[in-house]
């Protein structure tokens, strides 16, 4: 007879919560946090396993939480009034289901998208392979694996968005709701006004961050010459960005979690809302290396240059040593 074998189970509790986010020293948000915490946590299992996530609600605002990319049970996919009822303050919710395709992915809350994502409900899923030879990092001899959220926000709209919601769920305690079109129809001709005859104006991102913060406040990536370095870019946000990487080339192997027939080289990688994607980096010139976002904007700090996105890469030689030059951290250019 053969052994049975039982998936291995991974069990997450988020704690939904509302707290001050500290992007630069002096610049404070106003965030929807997970664990008290800006990105939320990462999930990384293998292919196959059980993801179990237990999710509280201690925010006056309703939330579901989404899996980006995997092919879930229906009823786990977490889309308000889709798939399940929002879960409400107080309340909890448990998502299960097995963790397939492999792959970089992530989840988000999928309630209110566009504020609950840029205040910080978001983090990435990271699905290993279970077959070692389909491993890309087996494959390209990876040494380093570094994973980019890059998400953008607008601090003055993300408060004022924020209180608003949280003053009027805590008023109206439910949210308007219709079983069919016609009942939609037939409240408008009874009276019944809907939001959209009102316009709520649309946030302008001043601060674009990598892992939570922004220039100078995100981390270097530091390797050697010759070094493969697997780097996941998933972009959380509502704005593409053009991440330039200076003095290397990159081979582009994964987009959305898929991996390509036909890799590619780049040294600009577009990163498109709702996308990731992985590139290997093997850099071949030591050296402090440069790494920005080519749609400008998206390298400044509420209009500031340099800000945003802007990272550095030090590549070292055989002797650990990169350069000469000491990098400085500027404000003012």
């Amino acid at each position: 007879m053969s052994p049975i074998l039982y998936a291995k189970v991974h069990k997450y509790t988020f704690v939904i919560s509302i707290g001050e986010w500290n992007v630069l020293p002096d610049v404070k948000v106003k965030s929807l946090m997970i664990n008290n915490t800006i990105p939320g946590p990462t999930i990384e299992v293998t292919e196959g396993d059980i993801v179990e996530v237990k999710v509280i609600n201690k925010t006056p605002l309703p939330h579901t939480i989404h899996w980006h990319g995997l092919e879930v049970p229906n009823d786990q996919d977490g889309v308000p009034y889709v798939t399940q009822d929002p879960i409400e303050w107080g309340e909890s919710f448990t998502y299960r289901f097995v963790a397939k395709p492999a792959g970089t992915h992530f989840w988000h809350c999928h309630w209110s998208t566009l504020l609950h994502i840029s205040g910080g409900m978001y983090g990435a899923l990271i699905i290993h392979h279970k077959d070692k030879n389909k491993s890309l990092n087996g494959k390209y001899n990876v040494k380093k694996d570094i994973t980019l959220l890059v998400d953008s926000i607008d601090p003055e709209w993300q408060t004022k968005m924020l209180n608003m919601m949280i003053k009027m769920h805590k008023k109206e305690k439910e949210e308007k709701t219709f079983s069919t079109v016609k009942e939609y129809k037939e409240a408008i001709k009874a009276g019944y006004k809907s939001p959209y005859l009102k316009g709520i104006p649309k946030p302008e991102y001043k601060y674009h961050l990598i892992n939570g913060h922004s220039y100078p406040l995100i981390k270097p990536i530091i390797t050697k010459v010759g070094e493969a370095v697997r780097i996941r870019i998933i972009n959380v946000g509502n704005i593409p960005h053009y991440f330039h990487f200076h003095g290397m080339q990159l081979l582009v192997v994964a987009v959305d979690g898929n991996t390509l027939k036909s890799p590619y080289y780049v040294n600009t990688v577009p990163s498109f809302p709702g996308q990731t994607i992985d590139v290997i980096m093997r850099p071949q010139i030591k050296g402090w290396w440069a790494v920005h976002d080519h749609a400008e904007w998206g390298s400044t700090n509420n209009g500031h240059f340099p800000g945003g996105t802007v990272f550095l890469i030090g590549v070292a030689d055989e002797k650990g040593f990169i350069s000469n030059y000491r990098p400085k951290i500027s404000l003012t250019q």
